[in-house]
């Protein structure tokens, strides 16, 4: 697994909410990843997403709609990635050394649908090492991080775009014009 020097990391969607709304910004991020397993830095984009909802104590939710990536928080080190990498061989081989009934008991009909790629190790990767959700306290306006720790999508079945959903939810929501 390399982190990506360049995510391609794209705001596709923005809506800020009417007050009175708990979800004060929601938007969505399309993330490209050029590699077969990689690591995007998502923590520079969420900051910027909660700067921009103007919530000072909240919560911020991404999702990852995907089964063979997932979101982590983590040291971005690119060390610990390759360490990372060497445990999830260890632990679910790739499918080209290794007998997946995911991959190898596909009817023809099976194989059309999901394509010929055989993925049953990126499917155990993202179950032992990711989440398909995060949330993550906003507190004096800002993401709630560890001084080390940043929010990554974690790839294992690339190179694929992964779209993520990401909401700002406020602990106090604003009142509603009368």
């Amino acid at each position: 697994m390399t982190t990506v020097s360049q995510p391609h990391v794209n705001v596709i969607h923005r809506e800020v909410l009417p007050a009175g709304s708990s979800i004060a910004l929601s938007a969505r991020l399309r993330v490209t990843i050029d590699e077969a397993e990689s690591i995007a830095d998502l923590t520079g984009h969420l900051h910027d997403l909660v700067a921009e909802s103007g919530v000072r104590e909240g919560t911020l939710q991404v999702y990852c709609a995907h089964t063979t990536c997932g979101l982590v928080i983590n040291e971005n080190d690119a060390a610990l990635h390759q360490d990372v990498q060497a445990l999830l061989e260890r632990l679910a081989p790739h499918s080209s050394t290794h007998h997946y009934a995911h991959d190898k008991h596909r009817t023809p009909a099976e194989r059309r649908i999901h394509g010929e790629r055989d993925n049953g190790h990126s499917h155990a990767r993202a179950r032992l090492a990711t989440h398909p959700e995060l949330n993550v306290p906003i507190t004096a306006g800002a993401l709630y991080l560890g001084r080390w720790q940043a929010v990554m999508l974690a790839e294992f079945d690339g190179p694929r775009t992964r779209e993520l959903l990401v909401r700002v939810h406020d602990a106090a929501p604003r009142p509603t014009a009368v």
